[in-house]
């Protein structure tokens, strides 16, 4: 007669052992992935920031006014007002105090300097990273004369 005896012979311990390993290995590549994720979806891309700066160049040479206050950028555009500033963890373009088009997301700080002629918008992500560019209109608020930068 055979005798059935309860427990694991060595094959079915290592059949067990290679599942086991298969299991936590995409289980630790889900945390890596869920971790870079995270990290990247709270702070500022490099060519987030300089597509930005880029259309707010464009913005600012086509200018016939420029005012910052209070950490907003106002320029006059044509016959249009356009509004740069912050609203909660974005920066959003407004145009004629209407709309919200997104510039930027993920930031913490938004601030916008005027010292005469030329604009310094400095931007921090939620990570701390610093962004900052100075900016200048092409022709001259002051009246006629064209910058050299």
């Amino acid at each position: 007669m055979l005798r059935k005896d309860n427990g694991f012979t060595l094959v079915e311990m290592l059949v067990s052992l290679v599942i086991f390993m298969i299991i936590a290995s995409f289980v630790l590549n889900l945390f890596t992935l869920i971790q870079t994720n995270t990290t990247e979806k709270s702070s500022l891309n490099q060519k987030e920031w300089e597509i930005f700066i880029n259309q707010l160049k464009r913005d600012v040479w086509q200018s016939r006014t420029m005012e910052a206050s209070h950490n907003k950028l106002y320029l006059t555009v044509g016959e249009d007002m356009v509004l740069i500033e912050q609203y909660q963890d974005k920066v959003r373009r407004r145009l004629n105090e209407t709309g919200h088009e997104i510039a930027l997301q993920n930031i913490r700080s938004f601030q916008v300097i005027s010292d005469g002629n030329s604009v310094t918008v400095t931007v921090e992500d939620k990570q701390g990273k610093p962004f900052r560019s100075r900016l200048r209109p092409f022709i001259s608020v002051s009246g006629g004369s064209t910058n050299g930068e």
